[in-house]
């Protein structure tokens, strides 16, 4: 059996998931829940935008679908990561190679946080993308051409990786269970190193995030007051804006409080019951589950796209039935048929009768 400890100095209150002990119906039933909505939500809008394959020719729908695959990968490893919606006593691994990787990948946590990671540098990128769109519009189609689109997404994941190196560490297998491991550092470095990932893989892009937005913000604002009017343009734009800006807010607003009180357990500076990091942990979660939605209601062409993919089913069922009743109705039916093979006839005769009384009348 698992029994899983996850991020933390103090060997008695690791609390980067969920302890083993701690695990309860209703942790199982939010982190299904969000792992539930999640993952269609966002199989959905990846469908929506495979689909249209001209939404990706616009670097923002292209981060948008790589947010989309993070989020929905989040919905999968909280499914699979031991005690968030299974508990540990349902997953049990063997002393090999497989379960080292198990518990060093996944009961560390690894998978489930890199993919917050990713989504928050991928909304730091399209602040800075929507940016150039406004700010710098004849520098945007150099700093976002496909090729440079493609490294900033790779980028971003060999970014998230590679910060999140040292949870490899934390976790190891011993007798088929998951135990806490030691990092080859000593505890002050793995403060250090903590508060460093953090700053860099949160508090950094945030800061740049709201500083671009703001500006971006600032720059519509001046530009509104020197027209009379705007165009449809000008207006979609604006909207596309509110829309990227909403998805970082609730970003941020998701993944605060875990982070900040995460560095403060870290160095000691309050001692929370583990309830509230359950908390906090699941607010962060859920913030994958969101951005979907936040499309369907601000974005028209997502709209009418996820419309289209929900009503496509019925249109072609439509479309067989008014095939069928066309096919049906050019059709010939033996009835009618023989009735008009009959009245031929009947011409024929007609016309050989009037053709014998004028011969007669001729002789």
């Amino acid at each position: 059996m698992v029994s899983v400890e996850v991020r933390s100095n103090d060997m008695e209150e690791d609390f980067g998931g969920i302890m083993a002990n701690e695990h309860s119906i209703v942790m199982t039933a939010v982190c299904g829940i969000i792992a539930l909505f999640s993952f269609i939500g966002n199989l959905l809008l990846c469908i929506v935008i495979l689909k249209r394959r001209s939404m990706l020719t616009k670097p923002y729908n292209v981060l948008i679908f790589n947010l989309a695959v993070t989020d929905m990968l989040t919905g999968v490893f909280i499914t699979v990561t031991p005690n968030y919606v299974l508990g540990s006593e349902y997953i049990s691994v063997d002393d090999n190679i497989a379960g080292e990787l198990f518990c060093r990948l996944i009961g560390s946590t690894y998978f489930l946080f890199l993919f917050g990671k990713g989504s928050t540098l991928t909304v730091m990128c399209l602040a800075i993308e929507r940016w150039f769109s406004v700010v710098k519009p004849l520098k945007y189609k150099y700093a976002f051409k496909r090729g440079r689109l493609l490294l900033y997404i790779a980028i971003i994941w060999a970014f998230s990786c590679f910060t999140q190196v040292n949870e490899l560490f934390i976790m190891k297998t011993s007798h088929g269970i998951c135990v806490k491991g030691f990092p080859p550092y000593d505890e002050k470095t793995e403060k250090i190193l903590t508060l460093l990932h953090i700053l860099a893989t949160f508090f950094v892009p945030s800061i740049v995030t709201w500083v671009t937005f703001a500006h971006v913000w600032l720059h519509v604002r001046t530009a509104i007051h020197h027209r009379a009017r705007l165009s449809n343009y000008e207006r979609a734009k604006r909207k596309l804006i509110r829309m990227c800006a909403l998805t970082a807010f609730l970003l941020t607003v998701c993944w605060f409080p875990a982070e900040m009180f995460f560095i403060l357990k870290e160095f000691k500076v309050v001692s929370l019951s583990l309830t509230f990091y359950q908390s906090t942990d699941m607010l962060a979660m859920s913030n994958s589950c969101f951005n979907p939605w936040v499309y369907f209601l601000y974005n028209q062409e997502y709209r009418r796209a996820f419309l289209s993919l929900v009503t496509v089913k019925k249109r072609k069922k439509d479309n067989r039935t008014t095939t069928l009743y066309k096919g049906m109705s050019k059709m010939k039916s033996p009835s009618v048929v023989l009735t008009r093979q009959v009245n031929i006839q009947s011409q024929r005769r007609s016309k050989e009768m009037n053709a014998f009384d004028v011969l007669n009348t001729i002789r």
